[in-house]
């Protein structure tokens, strides 16, 4: 799965960036930069890292399905969650997830939210 980031124009008139990640291989815009929360540095390696948005992202060019369990760590707590896997909706690469469930009290991390894995390109 990769990922890349994609800037609209950029004017210094208008409040927020206008920028998107984007899917790697059709280029697809699918969920604004200004949504997200934080990233998830547990998940961290040289070759991904995990991002949180807020549930109301205004996500495009995606589709859900197949829920199962996971966990996320991050600030040294593990939360055992039900996740949905997100797929590019023009060529069905894998984007992340929306998280369905939460099982543990958490924070920061709850219902309605997406986690997205960014993949360093080779």
């Amino acid at each position: 799965m990769s990922v890349y980031f994609f800037f609209d124009k950029i004017t210094m008139t208008k409040p927020t960036l206008n920028a998107w990640f984007c899917c790697f291989f059709c280029k697809s815009k699918y969920v604004p930069f200004n949504c997200l929360i934080k990233e998830l540095s547990a998940h961290r390696n040289e070759e991904k890292c995990w991002l949180l948005f807020h549930l109301n992202s205004g996500l495009q060019n995606v589709t859900f399905f197949d829920e199962g369990p996971s966990c996320i760590r991050d600030e040294g707590q593990t939360t055992l969650i039900d996740i949905t896997r997100m797929e590019c909706s023009n060529c069905g690469e894998h984007l992340g997830g929306k998280i369905v469930h939460v099982h543990d009290k958490h924070p920061i991390i709850c219902e309605g939210q997406y986690v997205v894995q960014l993949t360093k390109k080779t």
